[in-house]
């Protein structure tokens, strides 16, 4: 593409909370120019004001020539068709995730990608942790020996189940749905698609009322050559994601990794080549602020983000493929396959656990 001086970006919905975020992200790198943020939502006037954006209409956005990149942030039954909207505009795309209310969103947004040779990257910030970066090159190279057996925990932290974020008509479910979904996108760009899952997904009698549409998950998910098991909590009470924890058993060995703060564990056999006996832990060097922080006028019902790390290692990674012509590092084909594993383990679930095949 043709290297500009600065990219011109302007937001299309901003009333999910990680979208100060990603704007803080923006204002911090001396390239991008930010045009200005549209949504029907009243929360528009004090986010613009908070963030000193200019209020624009979608209009004004879609038909501005001079964009660049669109970031879409809205509510879930509108994220389809905005970044459609966007695609065919001729912007590129940095939409967050899940990308939409399930299967039929993220399949429209992949056939708009084709349609309109179209980039965009979807929201999973979190697989840009170095930690992850690392796990995932231990088992591509197959530093551990055969993989046969992975389990992963993931939780939802600060009450979010019980917010009406988490209940987005037509969502195919609540804090499983829109929350780990981040631990499913780990799972498929460490060992892709599975062939088929069991799940349990629960919601307990006399716990919780209709404020939440799930209290705690379990499923399997099948593979010719391995195994993999997660289970998720609605109500994490720690405040980061200290216990979204993934370990991966091979024959030579065994890793684990957590996102944020990052760290990982890793033991090696020292059989294969390259490799020497023994443990090896790494922690990163500096957190000084948790993930998310507090609730503002224009993010009232969930904590808006506070620790910007993934947002900037987000944004490098986005501009790098954008600007240099690679492919997206979470493509809508990503999105899309999550959705497809999702809505299956629901339907596992629905029959009592009974196996799913994808």
């Amino acid at each position: 593409m043709l290297q500009k001086d600065k990219l011109k970006v302007a937001l299309l919905g901003i009333t999910h909370p990680h979208t100060s975020g990603r704007v803080k992200a923006l204002q911090r790198r001396q390239d991008i120019e930010i045009y200005g943020a549209a949504d029907h939502s009243e929360l528009l006037k004090p986010f613009c004001e908070a963030l000193n954006l200019a209020e624009r209409s979608k209009e004004d956005i879609l038909s501005n020539p001079d964009i660049d990149i669109i970031l879409v942030h809205s509510k879930s039954y509108e994220m389809a068709d905005l970044t459609i909207a966007a695609l065919q505009a001729g912007k590129a795309v940095l939409v967050e995730k899940p990308a939409g209310r399930g299967v039929a969103d993220t399949q429209r947004i992949v056939d708009a990608v084709n349609e309109f040779n179209g980039f965009v990257q979807v929201g999973y910030c979190w697989r840009f942790a170095p930690s992850i970066n690392v796990m995932h090159d231990v088992i591509q190279q197959g530093k551990i020996g055969k993989v046969l057996q992975i389990r992963a925990h993931a939780g939802c932290s600060h009450n979010e189940a019980e917010t009406a974020h988490m209940r987005q008509p037509g969502d195919i479910g609540g804090a499983f749905f829109v929350i780990g979904c981040h631990l499913f996108d780990r799972v498929l760009h460490h060992f892709g698609m599975p062939k088929s899952v069991n799940a349990r997904i629960t919601k307990f009698k006399d716990f919780k009322g209709e404020e939440s549409r799930e209290d705690a998950a379990g499923a399997i998910l099948n593979y010719d050559d391995k195994i993999v098991v997660v289970d998720f909590m609605s109500w994490d009470v720690l405040p980061w994601t200290e216990s979204w924890d993934m370990t991966a058993y091979g024959t030579e060995g065994i890793m684990s990794s957590r996102s944020l703060p990052s760290s990982y564990k890793l033991y090696q056999t020292g059989n294969i080549e390259g490799t020497t006996e023994g443990w090896t832990e790494w922690h990163e060097t500096s957190f000084p602020e948790i993930w998310a922080t507090k609730k503002t006028e224009y993010s009232p019902d969930i904590a808006e983000i506070g620790n910007p790390v993934y947002f900037d290692r987000e944004l490098n990674a986005f501009l790098d493929s954008y600007q240099n012509g690679k492919p997206s590092q979470v493509p809508a084909t990503q999105a899309h396959n999550i959705s497809v594993l999702l809505a299956a383990l629901f339907d596992s679930a629905g029959k009592d656990g009974s196996e799913v095949f994808l």
